[in-house]
């Protein structure tokens, strides 16, 4: 079992005290694949997405981003979302971390809307533009994007504000299957993302593991890694 420190209480209150606007307030959500021009119909349009796995390591998302991007990328938490390891990697994916460990250890990070304002995670927000977007189209297959509110990590008193994240409904994809509720997290793979979060702060880290489930417990109380 993962030891902690963490003052989960203190996000929840400080969550709970967040007056959040109307949810149709809140951008419009866009299927796989993105239709990028109508999302970003300027040259000098951007888009704000939260990247909560392998997007949280910053080595790992100069892979797709612009540094300049990936320098100005900040940490915040997304509200009324949780945040499961049971997308099933890729054969790109396996291309970059290596072979599946077995067959229930190739499990890579999902996100899902919720109604409740108890479920959230922690992620770093990146304001992309469309090159950077049609990287991310091909970095990630058969996620949607869906809009959420967030706040900073470090609270500022600034109002929440709507960013994008990642999110796949669909059970299968391309003819493979894309979803499984019983998968374990990849090991090279969780190793990058608890590594990108390290490098924020020891918080962020525990915030990762008390926000991220898996087979229906959090990485805080499981002993199955």
């Amino acid at each position: 079992m993962i030891s902690h420190q963490f003052e989960e209480s203190r996000i929840l209150d400080r969550i709970a005290s967040i007056k959040l606007p109307l949810d149709e307030h809140q951008g419009k959500e866009h299927s796989y694949p993105w239709e990028l021009e109508s999302i970003l119909p300027h040259p000098e349009s951007r888009i704000s997405l939260v990247g909560y796995g392998s997007l949280i390591n910053l080595k790992s998302a100069c892979r797709t981003f612009a540094p300049e991007t990936v320098r100005q990328a900040r940490p915040v938490i997304v509200l009324k979302a949780r945040r499961v390891y049971e997308y099933v990697m890729s054969p790109r994916g396996r291309q970059v971390y290596g072979g599946e460990i077995c067959k229930t250890r190739c499990g890579v990070l999902n996100a899902r809307p919720t109604d409740s304002i108890e479920n959230w995670f922690n992620g770093l927000v990146f304001s992309l533009n469309l090159s950077e977007m049609q990287s991310l189209i091909n970095r990630e297959s058969a996620y949607d994007l869906i809009s959420a509110w967030t706040t900073p990590w470090n609270d500022d008193g600034s109002s929440p504000s709507t960013a994008y994240f990642l999110s796949c409904r669909q059970q299968s994809f391309g003819g493979r299957r894309t979803i499984n509720p019983d998968l374990l997290p990849h090991p090279k793979y969780h190793a990058v993302c608890e590594q990108g979060c390290r490098e924020v702060s020891a918080g962020f880290l525990d915030a990762f593991h008390n926000s991220t489930w898996v087979r229906d417990t959090r990485l805080v109380d499981t002993d199955s890694l």
